[in-house]
């Protein structure tokens, strides 16, 4: 999907030996499974027309893994696809070639839970992206365990740590546009259409939370049409404004923690799709969270890296 584009409990700064165990209590239930990623991934082709087609599994060197999460290195020159599992220091296991690094800490490790690397030079080499052409992905992806219907929710609650480990601009600065060149880090869900008699069944919107825009300190706002390049949904974006969740600058070799509650910012987004023609049906009962994704893009020539630490996405009902 697009992502030139510019979610409440509290918010805390830690220090990088830090963590939180997340939002899953009690009277919550997850909303996604293996949240420390030790069942490896599903790896997509880079081409994204391929939809959920798997290039291979990548098992963290165990056959016997059961992957829940997709792994999407969409518009890659560098896929993943033959290259082996590497076992590092304190348990760490990694794929990396010359365009990305991806890292599943051991669970006693300083790189727990996962890294995510994207190398934007490696990509672009000395050239800037042009309108319209496609740009690199690294993300983890996930359907909904199970589909809540928003109006059977007291909230939903996320919860992440992160930190980001480095993000150099490597965009010629002469061909420098902020309009088309980014690093952007963040979480989006696909919040769809379940009712069966309804007149969107099936139609869907993304609903962004912004954690790291490299053109802002803070990064804002957006909703518009997801547009930009050929393989653009045309579905409604609605990306809330970061300072509206506390969320802090994304500062290199920082933690942050992130503790929102997403509901009412969801259903806020479902009306605003509605009043702007995107949907028809506005009845919060017809409609649920059914997948997130988690990572990169990257339409500029950046080289970024990120650690993600208890991520926890769970549903309270009412």
């Amino acid at each position: 999907m697009s992502s030139i584009h510019r979610n409440l409990f509290a918010l805390l700064i830690l220090s990088a030996g830090s963590t939180v165990r997340g939002a899953c209590t009690a009277d919550a239930t997850a909303l996604f499974a293996d949240l420390q990623f030790r069942q490896g991934f599903l790896l997509s082709y880079p081409d994204s027309s391929r939809g959920r087609a798997v290039e291979t599994v990548l098992h963290l060197g165990d056959a016997n893994n059961v992957p829940v999460w997709r792994l999407c290195q969409w518009a890659t020159k560098y896929s993943l696809v033959t290259v082996p599992c590497t076992q590092e220091i304190a348990g760490d296991l990694s794929y990396e070639n010359e365009g990305k690094r991806v890292v599943v800490g051991g669970r006693d490790s300083q790189s727990r839970d996962l890294v995510l690397e994207i190398r934007g030079k490696a990509e672009y080499d000395t050239r800037a992206r042009n309108q319209g052409e496609g740009w690199p992905h690294l993300l983890v992806e996930q359907d909904a365990v199970t589909l809540h219907p928003l109006d059977e929710l007291a909230g939903i609650r996320l919860a992440i740590n992160l930190r980001l480990l480095h993000c150099t601009n490597h965009t010629p600065p002469e061909r420098y546009d902020p309009g088309l060149h980014a690093a952007q880090f963040q979480l989006f869900f696909i919040v769809k259409n379940i009712a069966l008699l309804s007149q969107d069944r099936d139609e869907y919107f993304w609903f962004g939370v912004p954690f790291f825009d490299s053109r802002y300190d803070i990064p804002p706002a957006y909703m518009a049409k997801d547009v930009g390049k050929d393989d653009a949904t045309g579905k409604f974006i609605y990306t809330v404004d970061a300072k509206r969740l506390g969320i802090p600058p994304l500062k290199e070799g920082n933690w942050i923690t992130v503790r929102a509650d997403l509901l009412p910012f969801i259903r806020s987004s479902l009306q605003e799709a509605v009043k702007r023609g995107y949907l028809k049906d506005a009845a919060p009962h017809d409609y649920a969270v059914a997948n997130m994704n988690l990572g990169w893009e990257i339409p500029g020539t950046f080289d970024a890296a990120v650690q993600i630490r208890d991520l926890d996405i769970a549903v309270v009902p009412r």
